[in-house]
């Protein structure tokens, strides 16, 4: 039975092999309890690259053919509502990956540290540059290198209330990419095909649960929050609302309400749904664009249409500034590339 905690799983024999690697020296890590665990360090990008790619590029998008999820631990995507979107097609979400038909991916599963930084127990992988290794400050850390003679990574739960310069310790490869047991055993499993990897938005775009983003909707939600008496219980049921919006083929409303989502997500911060809406849409970006800007974006994006482009070029008109109108009168007109928008 494999675990749910990061360093706990077993590492097959042959896993390493399997994956290409050929530079992988086993380091420990202090966990917050003050166990040290074996982590596996290499200095190939190519391979850190490569682990990345298996682990969060989708296999399948079918949601009839499987019954049992593993998430990715630390996943940006509360884990009540990945349960819900997954209980509409009677899949159930396991502890145990070696049960699992396929795995959710997310970006918050690896991580880069800078020399003696706070490093995360909870992150897959990591990369460390400019990092050391200390292998005799304190009693939990010698034992642990007497027994395996691996060298332990010196970050800040490892130096404790010591001083770096106090202390011997020596340089790890500059640019250390390190791996956790999990996210090789994973990559071992997708790599054979033994498991699949369904996108996180996979799943939730194919929930009953979404809601089509109106003006009536958001100006809805507007009126619940955006005052300065705004109850609790105001925020909690904004917050269920906002992450099951589908502003799918509205643009110009996702701009026009950007700004108002963008000053009020910092009441959302401990709601990781309402984030990930945001982030997934851009919304902070779309915040700081004037409407010339917006119209660059969605064509960037591939989702600007007739009807933004008007709406948006009307704003655009508000924002010229043409001088020396003493002597000169100015036609404005739209570039050919964009007339086409202007039709019905």
């Amino acid at each position: 039975m494999a675990s749910k905690n990061v360093h706990h799983s077993e590492l097959g024999t042959d896993t390493l092999d399997d994956l290409g690697f050929t530079d992988v020296e086993n380091v420990g890590l202090m966990m917050n309890n003050l166990d040290i665990e074996t982590l596996y360090v290499s200095e190939s990008k190519s391979q850190y690259d490569k682990i990345i790619k298996i682990l969060e590029t989708e296999t399948i998008s079918d949601l009839t053919n499987v019954k049992k999820a593993f998430i990715l631990p630390m996943h940006n995507v509360s884990t009540d509502r990945l349960k819900a979107a997954l209980k509409e097609h009677k899949i159930t979400v396991t502890n145990d990956y070696e049960k699992a038909d396929f795995v959710i991916p997310h970006t918050n599963f690896y991580d880069t540290y800078l020399s003696v930084d706070n490093i995360a127990q909870t992150k897959m992988m990591f990369k460390l540059t400019n990092g050391y290794y200390c292998n005799d400050h304190r009693d939990a850390v010698k034992d642990y290198h007497d027994k395996t003679n691996n060298n332990v990574i010196l970050d800040k739960k490892s130096l404790g209330d010591r001083y770096q310069h106090n202390i011997d310790y020596e340089s790890a490869p500059y640019d250390s990419y390190i791996f956790s047991s999990m996210a090789l055993s994973l990559a071992e499993l997708i790599n054979a095909g033994d498991l699949d990897v369904i996108e996180t938005d996979t799943i939730l775009n194919q929930s009953a649960n979404r809601v089509p983003m109106t003006k009536d909707l958001m100006e809805d939600i507007k009126k619940m929050i955006d005052t300065y008496n705004a109850s609790e219980e105001e925020y909690a049921m904004a917050g269920k609302i906002i992450p099951t919006i589908d502003p799918t083929g509205q643009p110009f409303l996702l701009y026009e309400y950007a700004d108002f989502l963008n000053r009020k997500s910092y009441n959302f911060n401990r709601n990781k749904d309402v984030q990930y809406w945001l982030e997934k849409h851009n919304i902070y970006e779309l915040a700081q664009c004037n409407a010339e800007r917006a119209i660059k974006y969605f064509e960037e994006k591939g989702v600007l249409d007739s009807r933004c482009f008007r709406a948006l070029e009307v704003l655009c008109r508000k924002e010229i500034q043409i001088h020396n109108r003493e002597l000169y009168t100015f036609k404005v007109q739209v570039k050919p590339e964009y007339r086409k928008y202007m039709q019905d």
